[in-house]
């Protein structure tokens, strides 16, 4: 007699293998794929970090004027816990995080991690609560004490 018991278990077995490599390289290209986009190195486009996103984990909350997404993962290695999305609301097309860093620390890291572009800037050294600004137009910003970073666009509109 045949032993097919274990067919079933050796499928699930690969279909576990199969999802967790495509977590995994979700995961590894995580910090590049958003982070640069988040840097304004590359195109701002809400679609397709929506989708990006959306295939990791569905988005918990949708409010002022972005999908939210809870994570646990990094920006060129400064801790992330959320990313937002711009949802079509707004004048703007924007991505961005939210970090447990403060704005100084999160400007730290990513001058440290991020291959280019992440040199920020105070607006007003003078105040301690000013906008940090790359050269490439990204802002990082207080959230309460965390940090929040971001780059907007504005979204072109087709008149007839």
């Amino acid at each position: 007699m045949r032993k097919r018991a274990r067919l079933p278990g050796k499928l699930l077995g690969i279909a576990f293998l199969v999802n967790a490599g495509f977590a995994l390289a979700q995961d590894s290209t995580f910090s590049t794929t958003v982070g640069m986009a988040v840097l304004c190195l590359d195109d701002v486009e809400p679609g397709f970090f929506f989708n990006y996103m959306s295939n990791v984990k569905p988005a918990y909350k949708r409010e002022q004027g972005a999908y939210w997404f809870k994570v646990a993962g990094s920006l060129f290695g400064a801790p992330v816990s959320e990313v937002f999305v711009s949802d079509g609301s707004s004048r703007h097309s924007f991505v961005g995080m939210i970090s447990s860093l403060a704005p100084i620390e999160l400007a730290a890291a990513i001058a440290v991690g991020a291959p280019a572009g992440g040199n920020f800037r105070s607006i007003n050294p003078a105040d301690k609560y000013s906008i940090l600004v790359s050269p490439a137009g990204s802002q990082i910003v207080y959230q309460e004490k965390k940090g929040k970073i971001y780059c907007r666009r504005d979204r072109i509109r087709l008149q007839d």
